[in-house]
């Protein structure tokens, strides 16, 4: 039809027409080829995103498990410093419980090295004033010649030096 139509209105306009079709064609063919072209840059540009996309996947997993791996490190530390400390506690509680039992034995030992020393003072007190007297001295230690000096008695006969029986 339309060369039917080209033909009536003359030859010279099919020649331009082809002319321009031709034209047409060949920017077509010129779009196609950028088009052609923009895809595969589109489909580097895509390959390139899904790339990223996993590297950012793996990223967030490796940070999520060494987040995880802190996290009970975390836990461990906290677990073996309460621990620790625990221990520490419990000794300072030992060794404040021996310091007490010490405290009390030197307390008992105190208390009854002065009660002896009191005992000893009255009895020490008392044998001195029994034993300073001369009836107690002659009484208990007349007979031993040795400890006990007998008290010479003058009877007028002059020998004064003689033993008083």
């Amino acid at each position: 039809m339309l060369d039917e139509r080209c033909a009536a209105e003359g030859g010279a306009a099919e020649d331009d027409l082809r002319a321009v079709v031709d034209g047409h064609s060949q920017e077509i063919a010129q779009i196609n080829g950028r088009l052609d072209g923009l895809e595969k840059g589109q489909d580097g540009l895509m390959r390139e995103v899904v790339a990223i996309r996993a590297e950012g996947q793996a990223r967030a997993q490796a940070a999520g498990t060494a987040m995880t791996d802190l996290r009970n490190g975390l836990y461990d530390l906290t677990r073996q410093l309460a621990e620790h400390t625990g221990a520490q506690k419990r000794q300072a509680e030992i060794a404040q419980q021996a310091l007490v039992v010490a405290q009390t034995r030197e307390a008992r030992i105190k208390y009854w090295g002065g009660v002896c020393a009191i005992v000893f003072c009255v009895a020490g007190a008392v044998g001195g004033t029994l034993f300073s007297s001369a009836t107690v001295d002659d009484y208990v230690f007349g007979d031993v010649r040795w400890l006990h000096r007998h008290h010479l008695v003058d009877t007028g006969g002059g020998n004064a030096d003689a033993p008083a029986h």
